[in-house]
């Protein structure tokens, strides 16, 4: 019984340990064979549209390009970048809320505020609910009290 039992574990231990390294043999051939494809640039496929390159993370800045047009980036509140085609930039990673990081664009100059001609609340343009507001229906203003004047209340 008792040698039985030892040359069951025996067996499945055998099994096991083959089975472990023939999985690991293949994986591995398979990862070595198998290349991924080269990625292929290709050249400017909207001109006079914003496009922003990011080129790498280093030193806790990220680093890119504007291309194309005009952009404005927001990183956070108080971070906010202009920049036009052909520059490039650095945002301090330590500054950016990743939930909340996007670009905007065709914004005119000085915009903080944003509302829609439809509606009765304004936002900040850091706001996710701004961005709801379809682009034909969007009014910009640089401070609360020109929202206000205009008639439309803090939500």
């Amino acid at each position: 019984m008792k040698k039985e039992f030892l040359n069951i574990a025996l067996t499945l231990m055998l099994v096991v340990t083959i089975s472990s390294f023939t999985g690991y043999g293949l994986g591995f051939y398979r990862a070595t064979v198998n290349t991924f494809p080269e990625i292929e640039t290709v050249g400017e496929i909207n001109p006079g549209i914003s496009t922003i390159k990011l080129f790498q993370v280093e030193n806790g800045h990220l680093s890119g390009e504007v291309v194309g047009a005009k952009a404005r980036i927001a990183y956070s509140a108080e971070g906010i970048l202009e920049k036009s085609p052909g520059e490039s930039f650095e945002i301090p990673l330590n500054q950016v809320n990743l939930g909340e990081y996007y670009v905007l664009n065709q914004l005119p100059e000085g915009a903080r505020y944003i509302a829609s001609e439809k509606g009765q609340y304004y936002y900040s343009i850091l706001d996710k609910r701004a961005f709801n507001i379809t682009e034909e229906n969007r009014i910009y203003f640089s401070s609360e009290e020109e929202a206000e004047l205009n008639g439309y209340k803090s939500r």
